[in-house]
Formats: structure tokens, C-alpha cells, sequence
């Protein structure tokens, strides 16, 4: 018997073995995919004409609409739309919305891709404004789409819309709150892939009183930063600045109001503790700034808020006005401009910003900007691409723009961020070709 088992072991185990190694043996991997995703750019929908600043001339587009869904890749760099907004294929540049009618600069706006939550300050529905809700739905399906009206009288007022697929639709503010001068809204995406553009226009009988993009900021916090507020007045003209708050949530909300500039970092008079009631939407004045070209302003909470800034611009008997909006921390960011010369602002307690560009004539240029809470930087010319990577600090930017792709009086703003972030996704992978029989 021991015999016996001295000779079953060992038969045992190589039978095992043998198993072992007849069977097939399949190899598991997984591939990591990272690209862009589409964006979306917004068409002007009145009188005037707006152009997107494109990246290349062979990167795919087409217009959200129509009936066709394939790429176009063959088109002018600077491309006009006709009222229709546009779907921009997947890159990292992102592209630049610039809208204008005769005489006047409309506004700018970048095409980005909707997180499904939208925060507006800016906007009206009196009697002059021309105000609307560009609303535009550039997947397959339908989509529902809730719109959350804050004013400075009453509760917000909520608004359902479903916004079909492949299409936009246009709201105008003075259907969510007639006769409010103060809006804020909260656009928030239930279903779809939705992306939302404010364009805020004022109109007196047949006169212009300014039009701008209100850009949109993602989520209420207690801590704002609105970058880049236009202070640098040519001859002849005026400025001023009124600071819109709204604290949504349930509570009070307790805030601070710093300005950084050339002169230095201080907080205007009264501004250093104002109680704002939650829900309510408030509009101040922003007097006794001592800057005389643009400036940062930095708000401190107790609790979260969104703000906005508007500028009204004035030359004799033509106005305009831009809408400044806070601006995420930046990173690393590429935009076309177009020829346009804006001017850049940067806050941060430590600045340092790498920025390199190519000129309209293809000349290429660098430049480190370094600075303690607020920096500057213009280019001496027209440049048609430019590059901005924050080097391991917080630091927010902005661009200024007066007059920048026109020969035409107006003031515009943009928020220095990323257009589209680079999506990651993981594709688990079965290798069968490695079967092995012997």
C-alpha cells in the first residue's frame, strides 16, 4: 500500500500539470483612451453676424440643426454662421465666439462643452432689454432642461423646457421674470448633453445700448475671483461699475469685497462686510476705485454665491458694456484670436504664467509673466494663437478687449479657461491570440 502511494503523488501531480498546460490560457489587458470631447458655439440670433475663430481650417464642424450629422473639414479658419449654432470637433484649442453688428462690438464667448450646471449673472427683462437664453442640444436625444429665475423681489421661478435633439432653443429672459432689472439663473441639464449661452443686449427704440455674452460659471463658492475688469478709458469716454451678487442658498450670506490693481490690493469704502438675503438678487456700485487701468476683484463669503460685474462704457452718445465673470484656476489653455490684441490680467499671490504666441505675420514669441496677487501682460500686435500654462500656482486670467477684431467702438471680456477638458476612459481588452494548446 505505501508503494501504492508512492506512485499515485507523483502521477497526480503531472496529470495536474499536464491540465495545466493544455488549457487555454487567455490574456486580459485594458486600453486607455483620452481624447477631446466636441464643443459647442453659439449663434447670434438677431441682427448682426457672429464668427468662431477655429483652430485649423480642416478641424470637423457642423451646424446644430441641420439635417446632415457629418464633420464638414474643409472651411475658413475664421467661419461665419448663419444663426445656427456650431459643433466643433474634439481639439485643445478652443475656440473664440465673436459677435458684432454695424457700428458696434457685440461680445465674446468660448465654445465649451456644458457641464450640466450653469450659474448667469447678468441679464434683464425690462422693457429695453433684448436679453434671451441660447439653449442648444447638441446630442441624439431629447433633452430636459430646468431653468431656476432668481430676481430681486421674490422667490426664483422655475422653468421646465425640453429642448429636442440636434437643436437649440431660444428663451427670452422677459418670459422667466417680466419687468426684473436684476436676473441671475441656474441652468440645469436633467437629460441631454445640453450647453447654454447668455447674450445680454439693451435697445432703446431703434438705438444700440450695448450688447455683451454673459459668460456662465459652474457652481456657486466662498471665495470669487472675477480677474479682469476693464479700468483703461481712451479720451473721451467714461466708466462704471456695478457688482451683482446672489447668495442662493438657504442662509444669509456675509461678504468681503477686495480689489487688486497697480495700486495695490484694498477694499473700497463700505465694502468690507455687506449682508446679502439669500435668494434675493442685488446690484451695488463699485465707487471709489482708485485704478486706472484693469483691476482683479476678489469676494470673501460665509457662504456660497455667484457675482458678475458689468461695465458700462460711454463716448458721447454711444454706449456699450461687458459682463465680467469669475474665471476657474488656470492651467494649461490655447486659443485662436484671431488678429485680435486683448489685454491679459492675472490674479494670484504668486503669478507665474508661461505665455507663447504666433503674430498674425507667423512670428512667434514668450514671455514669463511673474507677479505677487495681480499681473499684466499685452501684445505689442495682433496675435492669431496664444498659449498660457500656469506654473504650479493659482492663479485666475482674463482678457479685456476694446475694439479687438473691428474698427468699431465697444468693450468686451473673456474668461481665460479651458474650453473642453481631456476625457479618459478605460476599454478592457481580451486577448484570445495567445492560446496556448502545446
Amino acid at each position: 500500500m505505501k508503494n501504492y502511494k508512492n506512485f499515485l503523488v507523483p502521477v497526480m501531480v503531472s496529470v495536474a500539470l499536464a491540465f495545466s498546460y493544455l488549457a487555454p490560457h487567455v490574456s486580459k489587458s485594458a486600453r486607455i483612451s483620452q481624447k477631446f470631447p466636441a464643443t459647442v458655439c453659439p449663434g447670434l440670433t438677431s441682427d448682426g453676424k457672429t464668427s468662431i475663430i477655429l483652430s485649423s481650417k480642416k478641424i470637423g464642424i457642423r451646424s446644430v440643426g441641420a439635417k446632415s450629422l457629418k464633420l464638414v473639414k474643409k472651411h475658413d479658419l475664421v467661419f461665419h454662421t448663419s444663426g445656427e449654432p456650431l459643433l466643433v470637433d474634439g481639439n485643445p484649442v478652443t475656440s473664440v465666439v465673436a459677435s458684432s453688428m454695424a457700428g458696434n462690438w457685440v461680445g465674446l464667448a468660448e465654445c465649451s462643452l456644458g457641464d450640466g450646471d450653469q450659474w448667469f449673472v447678468g441679464g434683464s427683462a425690462t422693457i429695453t432689454s433684448k436679453s434671451r437664453l441660447d439653449i442648444v442640444n447638441s446630442g441624439l436625444s431629447d433633452a430636459n432642461v430646468s431653468i431656476a429665475t432668481y430676481g430681486s423681489h421674490q422667490n426664483p421661478v422655475l422653468t421646465n423646457t425640453l429642448v429636442k435633439a440636434n437643436s437649440d432653443k431660444v428663451v427670452s429672459l422677459d418670459s422667466l421674470l417680466p419687468g426684473e432689472p436684476l436676473l441671475a439663473l441656474h441652468v440645469l441639464t436633467n437629460s441631454g448633453r445640453v450647453t447654454s449661452f447668455l447674450f445680454d443686449q439693451e435697445r432703446k427704440g431703434l438705438s444700440d445700448l450695448g450688447m455683451d455674452y454673459v459668460n456662465s460659471v459652474s457652481a456657486p463658492a466662498t471665495n470669487v475671483v472675477i480677474p479682469a475688469i476693464v479700468n483703461n478709458t481712451e479720451k473721451g469716454t467714461s466708466i462704471t461699475h456695478s457688482l451683482r451678487l446672489l447668495a442662493p442658498g438657504s442662509l444669509d450670506a456675509s461678504i468681503k469685497v477686495t480689489i487688486h490693481g497697480q495700486e495695490g490690493s484694498y477694499t473700497p469704502l463700505g465694502f468690507d462686510q455687506i449682508t446679502l438675503t439669500h435668494g434675493r438678487v442685488v446690484q451695488i456700485p463699485l465707487k471709489s476705485i482708485m485704478e486706472s487701468t484693469p483691476f482683479s476683484l476678489e469676494i470673501t463669503s460665509d457662504q456660497p454665491i455667484v457675482a458678475g460685474v458689468r461695465s458700462q462704457y460711454t463716448r458721447g452718445n454711444v454706449t456699450d458694456f461687458a459682463w465680467e465673470s469669475p474665471a476657474p484656476a488656470l492651467t494649461s489653455v490655447t486659443f485662436n484670436l484671431g488678429g485680435a490684441r486683448p489685454y491679459f490680467v492675472f490674479n494670484g499671490e504668486q503669478i507665474r504664467v508661461q505665455i507663447t504666441w504666433t503674430s498674425v505675420e507667423g512670428k512667434k514669441g514668450s514671455v514669463t509673466i511673474v507677479g505677487d496677487q495681480i499681473g499684466y501682460w499685452r501684445p505689442s500686435s495682433g496675435i492669431q494663437s496664444v498659449t498660457l500654462d500656469s506654473q504650479g500656482t493659482t492663479t485666475q486670467a482674463g482678457m479685456v478687449f476694446q475694439s479687438p477684431l473691428v474698427k468699431n467702438f465697444g468693450l468686451s471680456y473673456l474668461p481665460i479657461a479651458q474650453g473642453s477638458v481631456i476625457e479618459t476612459s478605460v476599454e478592457p481588452v481580451v486577448n484570445a491570440g495567445v492560446i496556448s494548446r502545446g
